[in-house]
Parts: C-alpha cells; sequence; structure tokens
C-alpha cells in the first residue's frame, strides 16, 4: 500500500516550481519584503547572481510583485547583485569549464552589459581563436565520442557546448587528424 506521493520525489509528477511556490496572503508589504530581500542574500552568498535570474526565482517562489522589486532594488544598491561583475564570473567560469562562450554572450547581452567593456572577455579576445581551438581540442580529448563519424560528433558536441561553427569545425577536424 503506498500513501501520497512525496512533493518533489522523482516520479511523483509533481513540478517543483510549484511546491517550492509560497502564499504570502497572509504577510505584511513589509514582512514580503523583508522575505524577498533574505532569499536574495541566501542566493548570492551560495553563488553570483544576475538580476534577471534573481527577479526569476523570487517570481517562481511566489513573493509579490512589489516585494521582488524592492529586493532587486536594495541588493544592487548595496552591491549583492552586479550584473557587470556577474557577467565577469559567467566568462571566467565558462572558459574554465571548457566550454564555448556562444551561450554566455547571449546571456549578458540579455543584462545589457557591454560585452566590449568586461575584462575577462577581452583577455580571452587577446589569446586569439588557435587559443580557443586549443581549449575545444582539449574539451575533446576530456570528452570523447564512440560515434562512428567521430568528427560530426565532435563538431555537433563542441557547438552545443557554445564554441562558434568555425572553431568547432577546425577543432573536430584536427581532433580527428591527431587521433588517426
Amino acid at each position: 500500500m503506498s500513501g501520497p506521493p512525496v512533493i518533489g520525489h522523482r516520479g511523483s509528477g509533481i513540478d517543483m516550481t510549484f511546491a517550492r511556490r509560497k502564499d504570502f496572503s497572509g504577510f505584511s508589504p513589509e514582512e514580503c519584503d523583508r522575505l524577498a530581500f533574505e532569499k536574495v542574500v541566501r542566493s548570492v552568498s551560495a553563488c553570483e547572481q544576475s538580476t534577471a535570474k534573481m527577479r526569476r526565482k523570487l517570481e517562481e517562489a511566489g513573493y509579490p510583485a512589489s516585494s521582488v522589486d524592492h529586493a532587486i532594488e536594495k541588493a544592487v544598491r548595496i552591491g549583492a547583485i552586479d550584473d557587470e561583475r556577474y557577467s565577469e564570473s559567467l566568462v571566467r567560469s565558462t572558459l574554465a569549464s571548457g566550454k564555448g562562450l556562444r551561450f554566455a554572450l547571449k546571456e549578458i547581452e540579455s543584462l545589457g552589459v557591454d560585452v566590449y567593456g568586461l575584462e575577462s572577455y577581452n583577455e580571452h579576445l587577446e589569446s586569439g581563436e588557435q587559443a580557443e581551438i586549443e581549449r575545444a581540442i582539449d574539451f575533446l580529448s576530456r570528452h570523447p565520442s564512440k560515434a562512428k563519424d567521430k568528427r560530426g560528433a565532435a563538431y555537433r558536441k563542441l557547438v552545443a557546448k557554445g564554441y562558434a561553427p568555425s572553431v568547432a569545425s577546425t577543432a573536430s577536424r584536427l581532433f580527428v587528424e591527431d587521433e588517426g
């Protein structure tokens, strides 16, 4: 005999977005503002956050729109959230993980941050395309494919990881040539 599904348990069929949503109707606006800001502080203490991601987290948790606005504005004002700092971190962590920057650049653009004003991006540009190709080859060597069409699989893997098609093409060709 089985009981009711456990909220958030795999296979329970319950979407965690709604399971974590809270009802703030019994709270005063000031309490909602305080709770929303406390959630921001907990989140940014764990890892760097952008205003857009933090706004989405608060909205998904069910905070009133005015409390979301208040918490984001306060966090930006005191420097807890900084989209430019987040963007620098995003570029550095993406490069360190061996991925291409295509998806990171799209996110940075959506935040309204000038990518050319980022030190980490300019350092990346100065390293040149050859360094990008070498990073892609290194990624492929750490994550080899078992496909018969090794070059095609390598190309698709690199594009899926955010590398530009031109870099993915060159890196996959060189990787397969070097292996053969």
